[in-house]
């Protein structure tokens, strides 16, 4: 049997109506009950990435239709008005994906859901990953990969699976750091990777480069970041919002104050906000995107919260330009102990809401999503299955993510 048969297979009854409805025009020549194109096209684009992927293997027609970058770009749009929460781990010799709309975190002391498996890409070591932006997810830096043999970044699409190997950085450092950005003008990703001098009390950027993906052959390109000095703060201190990538970062040398590092992904420019605000926002800090607004949030502790952290503080720009923000302190009610406990949790961002939400930094079981409510000043938490018999792996959470068709050229 083809595989194209073995697909067709897998297609469920609710799906072949949507095909049938097509389909018979074609073959019988009635036009009698027939539905528009556009509007079979905006019915799916609401139907999830799995269901697409068997589509396209129904015929060539709905192959071609389904790849153009109209409907891709619809599909994205409409992904974009419903979430989830992206789940990764790497367990078994693959890099595997789950996910869990946003609007089933609905929390009480008994709630319980179970992820929906995306994807699993096969890859022999554990790797560190990106903020995902727009669907797209990268690998972190290429430092922890120097010891592995033909080790590379990568650019991935969790709802496809699909997967692109990027080319090597051209440096002598032995790290590089990076970052993954969207232009929502331009709907180009980008990669922004700066190479990182490694001494003893003197870390600090230096090259700074650019990839743009879906360009035909990829190169990096040199860009000038002559303004300050500065090293970035610890992982997933970075968020896309409007065709900008910010990031956390501390000034190198003896100049140790926090800043917040901008890049401009359509002219590629960065810029920096240094302000006294600033002076206690340090690692583990995490930005967030605050119903459009950047935020900060600094827990009251080091290193990673548990039920003993007392609190956040949290920061919200009102005016980036004028450097104008709201700071609030958030202390946790008593009942944020008994649910945690010795639970180590970082923060992971806010729903749309209002509510912020807590992940553990390892697969267990049980295994909880902690949600904060600052309105209320509630906490609940709401059990994660779904993820297979794993355990002890280090897992990345992640919220906002977005169902995308496009595939890796």
């Amino acid at each position: 049997m083809s595989a194209m048969k073995k697909r067709k297979q897998c297609v469920s009854k609710e799906e072949t109506c949507i095909i049938s409805s097509t389909t018979s025009t074609k073959e019988t020549g009635d036009n009698y009950g027939q539905i528009p194109m556009d509007i079979i096209l905006k019915i799916l684009s609401r139907v999830p990435a799995k269901s697409i992927a068997r589509f396209r293997c129904v015929s060539k027609d709905w192959g071609v239709t389904l790849c153009r970058p109209y409907f891709t770009d619809l599909f994205l749009k409409m992904s974009s008005l419903s979430p989830c929460l992206l789940f990764t781990f790497h367990a078994e010799g693959k890099w595997s994906f789950f996910s869990l709309p946003e609007s089933m975190l609905i929390s009480d002391q008994k709630s319980s859901r179970v992820v929906d498996s995306l994807s699993h890409v096969p890859i022999d070591y554990p790797i560190r990953v990106c903020v995902p932006v727009c669907g797209m997810l990268c690998t972190k830096d290429e430092w922890d990969l120097s010891g592995k043999k033909d080790a590379r970044m990568m650019i991935c699409n969790p709802s496809t699976g699909g997967f692109k190997l990027l080319p090597k950085v051209k440096t002598r450092r032995r790290r590089v750091l990076t970052y993954l950005g969207y232009d929502p003008v331009e709907k180009v990703y980008k990669v922004l990777c700066m190479t990182s001098c490694e001494r003893p009390y003197s870390q600090k950027t230096e090259q700074h480069q650019v990839l743009t993906l879906g360009t035909g052959k990829m190169n990096w390109r040199m860009i000038e970041c002559s303004v300050l000095s500065h090293y970035p703060q610890s992982q997933h201190s970075e968020i896309c919002i409007d065709g900008v990538l910010y990031y956390l970062a501390v000034g190198s040398g003896c100049w140790k104050t926090s800043m917040i590092v901008c890049f401009d992904i359509r002219s590629e420019k960065l810029k920096f906000i240094v302000d006294e605000a600033f002076k206690d926002i340090k690692s583990p800090s995490t930005l967030i995107n605050c119903k459009g607004k950047l935020g900060i949030i600094h827990p009251n502790a080091s290193g990673f919260m548990d039920g003993k952290s007392s609190g956040f503080a949290l920061w919200v720009i009102d005016d980036i330009e004028k450097h104008t923000w709201c700071k609030n302190i958030i202390m946790f009610p008593s009942l944020w102990w008994s649910l945690v406990a010795g639970t180590r949790v970082r923060i992971i961002g806010t729903t749309g809401n209002g509510e912020i939400l807590f992940s553990p930094c390892v697969v267990s079981i049980p295994f909880y999503i902690f949600c904060y409510n600052m309105e209320t000043n509630s906490i609940g938490r709401i059990e994660i299955k779904g993820f297979g018999p794993v355990m002890d792996q280090k897992i990345y959470t992640f919220l906002n993510h977005m169902e995308n068709l496009k595939l890796i050229p």
